[in-house]
């Protein structure tokens, strides 16, 4: 019996602006029946705001699983050193390279009309971060995105990284605190909900995607979603713009509290 839902935002419940009527009725049901429901995202709780209050979800696992929050208010989170992130800032003006930070109630950026965010704004809808005016006045950061190439991110990251890393364009890479990624994260939710990992369902498409949809009982990859992470998933669902959230939590998660229920693997 599936207690808890999580779900990918970009690829998985939207696609910039369009979100299928199919997916909402399937939230809804999911609610109907007693189910939570939690975004699971490398976006930030400040951009999740509009999404997750227009569906109706209290929870949101965001920046890759660094921070956690119920209807906007920090629960959990694991933030950077405020030293790292003035380190950071230091390297990227001398190498002219832009960071994207995420705090819990704000983004920022230290650098103005960036191409490479402006390209990424274009491609993903990121919402207008502030200009730092200065790194001691940045508050707890739990997510970075560096725009640069992988032969130039050593300067940040050193050659053995202790940190989470999801490069998702050839010129930006995403960065978290060590030991985190969107499967640690779920499962300190479930831990506050005490709710098994076994009782959770995870929907998602990209690569930041793979510890979550293995970690808990019932992951499942979109039909959009790259065979890498296809080949991890319980089950394949149709992709988004063929319904396929609400596909999958009819034909595996109900059926899941059916009797002697064997759904197949693939749509």
């Amino acid at each position: 019996m599936v207690k808890l839902a999580a779900f990918d935002v970009d690829g998985t419940l939207r696609d910039r602006d369009y979100l299928p009527d199919s997916t909402r009725e399937a939230l809804f049901k999911l609610k109907e029946t007693g189910v939570s429901l939690t975004l699971c995202t490398g976006r930030s709780e400040y951009e999740m705001k509009e999404l997750r209050e227009a569906l109706g979800i209290d929870w949101a696992v965001t920046c890759n699983g660094s921070h956690i929050g119920y209807r906007g208010q920090t629960v959990f989170g694991n933030a950077f050193p405020a030293e790292t992130i003035r380190e950071w800032l230091e390297e990227a003006e001398k190498r002219g390279h832009t960071f994207l930070l995420y705090g819990a109630e704000q983004m920022f950026i230290n650098r103005q009309d960036d191409p490479y965010f402006r390209q990424a704004q274009q491609e993903i809808g990121f919402m207008e971060p502030l200009l730092i005016e200065s790194a001691e006045q940045v508050p707890a950061i739990y997510q970075c995105i560096v725009f640069c190439s992988e032969t130039e991110e050593s300067a940040y990251i050193g050659n053995e990284p202790d940190y989470y890393l999801h490069r998702w364009r050839t010129w930006a890479l995403d960065i978290n605190p060590g030991g985190m990624n969107k499967a640690v994260g779920l499962q300190k939710l479930c831990e506050h909900l005490n709710i098994e990992a076994a009782e959770a369902a995870a929907f998602g498409d990209g690569l930041n995607d793979m510890e979550m949809i293995e970690a808990v009982g019932m992951g499942i990859a979109m039909g959009n979603a790259g065979d890498g992470l296809k080949q991890k998933a319980r089950f394949v669902t149709k992709s988004l713009h063929e319904d396929g959230i609400s596909y999958a939590v009819e034909k595996w998660i109900f059926a899941a509290g059916s009797a002697g229920s064997d759904p197949a693997r693939r749509a």
